[in-house]
């Protein structure tokens, strides 16, 4: 029995587009992931003012990318929610 051969893979030249597929995938599903989890939930603003600046800035950027997703395939309603959490995330790092 043969071990597993990365080549095998490399070499194949629908890999790259299939490895590609499947970050794609695991991005869009972790972007809903998120969304539903701050629907469910919001961002906190006690936790929001305990965060590093570099971690709030990290954290504007994800919402930024996950509203340009939104704006892309039209679900705008979606990003009126993410607006109010960047809304908050602006007003923490004004103060910081």
């Amino acid at each position: 029995m043969e071990g597993f051969n990365i080549d095998d893979y490399l070499n194949d030249p629908e890999f790259e587009g299939k490895l590609e597929n499947y970050r794609e995938k695991m991005i869009l599903e972790a972007i809903e992931h998120n969304y539903q989890n701050i629907v469910k939930q919001g961002l906190s603003d006690w936790h929001l003012r305990e965060m590093t600046h570099t971690n709030l800035t990290g954290l504007k950027e994800t919402l930024i990318y996950m509203t340009k997703h939104f704006i892309d395939i039209e679900q705008y309603e979606k990003c009126a929610v993410l607006q109010k959490e960047l809304n908050k995330i602006e007003e923490i790092l004004e103060r910081v």
